[in-house]
């Protein structure tokens, strides 16, 4: 057994631990979610569109967005990799043409 396969079976073990000292709770949890959802009335678009923007204002403040300094590095890198790709890019592209006129003077 290797390591991932010793770590997702200790997960187990304590997963199951945890269950086991929960008691019945987790089997009602369990039966409950069996017998599907509540049959509740649909909100209204506006009040899910509320709280679906609201959501996104939560997850948005849990991001780590980068310092201005990062930003600066990246779009250099951004712009410099650009750049040397088109050049690139073009010099294939004179080579190519100037090797099929070539060919074609030469037939």
């Amino acid at each position: 057994m290797n390591r991932e396969m010793r770590r997702i079976q200790e997960r187990e073990d304590r997963r199951k631990k945890k269950q086991d000292a929960q008691g019945g709770k987790a089997q009602r949890k369990a039966a409950a979610m069996q017998s599907g959802p509540p049959t509740a009335e649909r909100k209204p678009m506006w009040r899910r569109l509320r709280d679906y923007l609201h959501e996104v204002r939560m997850e948005l403040r849990k991001v780590t967005w980068p310092t201005q300094d990062q930003m600066i590095a990246f779009t250099t890198v951004t712009v410099i990799t650009s750049v040397v790709l088109t050049a690139v890019i073009f010099g294939l592209d004179i080579i190519m043409k100037e090797a099929v006129f070539w060919l074609l003077e030469r037939s």
